[in-house]
């Protein structure tokens, strides 16, 4: 008997909170439905009034809403509470924690590989090689009977331009004036004829007033050339052979001193 009582109790307790459960539901199937009806209703109105005039519009059907039961487990010898208390024990959705910022380590340097340093190859320079120095052969002078003792320029006085005159004394310490020699006179390499031979004994002067440039001479010779360029003159015998020393002479386009003046004397005499 004590355990049909027991039984009949719990039996009670249960029917109480599916009754409660059920009323819950209820209600909320209540508002759920009421709401579909005027959702259905108003689109209902509006399709109609689309459609005015037109054919039978198709209806569409309205669906069913079953509620759904919830299970509340109940542990025993618990008292049941009623269809709200039953709703609000439903436990929330678990809601996620925020995000906590884990730090980050900080950035390793990664070290550069070292540089390498380039190899500098030292190249021996060559010594320079000794040029030898050769040593000019000794040319014999040409054994001439005269000596040439001056050459000189002296400024002219009564010649024109390009109008050369040479003047030439061949002595001898001993006899003076010798005769019967030439000059070979050469101008800028072109060979000039020469007629005048020298004369002996007592020679003339350049001047006939003393002054700097008068001096002793026994043969005369004019050449009306371009004065520029090189004038080489040489003693001659009355062969044309070289006698003397060659001199050389440089005169300009508008050189004044166009007189050239030389003096052989014989070596020996």
């Amino acid at each position: 008997m004590m355990g049909d009582s027991v039984a009949d109790s719990q039996s009670i307790r249960w029917r109480k909170v599916l009754c409660g459960v059920s009323w819950a539901a209820h209600r909320l199937t209540k508002a759920a439905v009421c709401r579909l009806v005027a959702v259905t209703t108003a689109v209902t109105l509006l399709t109609g009034c689309g459609v005015f005039g037109r054919g039978e519009p198709t209806r569409t059907p309205v669906p069913t809403f079953t509620p759904t039961p919830i299970l509340v487990v109940v542990p025993a010898g618990s008292e049941p509470a009623d269809a709200e208390t039953v709703v609000a024990a439903v436990p929330p959705e678990p809601v996620a924690p925020p995000p906590t910022d884990t730090p980050q380590p900080p950035p390793t340097a990664t070290p550069e590989p070292p540089t390498s340093t380039p190899t500098v190859t030292l190249t021996a320079t060559p010594e320079p090689t000794a040029t030898p120095t050769i040593e000019p052969t000794p040319t014999a002078s040409p054994d001439y009977g005269f000596i040439l003792e001056t050459a000189q320029k002296f400024p002219t006085e009564s010649l024109a331009p390009n109008v050369v005159r040479i003047y030439a004394y061949i002595y001898s310490p001993t006899e003076f004036g010798l005769e019967g020699y030439s000059l070979s006179v050469r101008h800028n390499g072109a060979e000039l004829a020469v007629d005048q031979q020298s004369t002996g004994g007592l020679p003339r002067v350049t001047r006939d007033a003393p002054g700097p440039y008068s001096r002793f001479t026994n043969l005369t010779a004019i050449f009306v050339e371009t004065q520029a360029g090189d004038w080489v003159v040489q003693l001659a015998d009355a062969d044309g052979n070289p006698a003397g020393p060659p001199a050389t002479f440089q005169l300009s386009s508008d050189e004044e001193t166009r007189e050239l003046y030389v003096r052989y004397r014989l070596e020996g005499g």
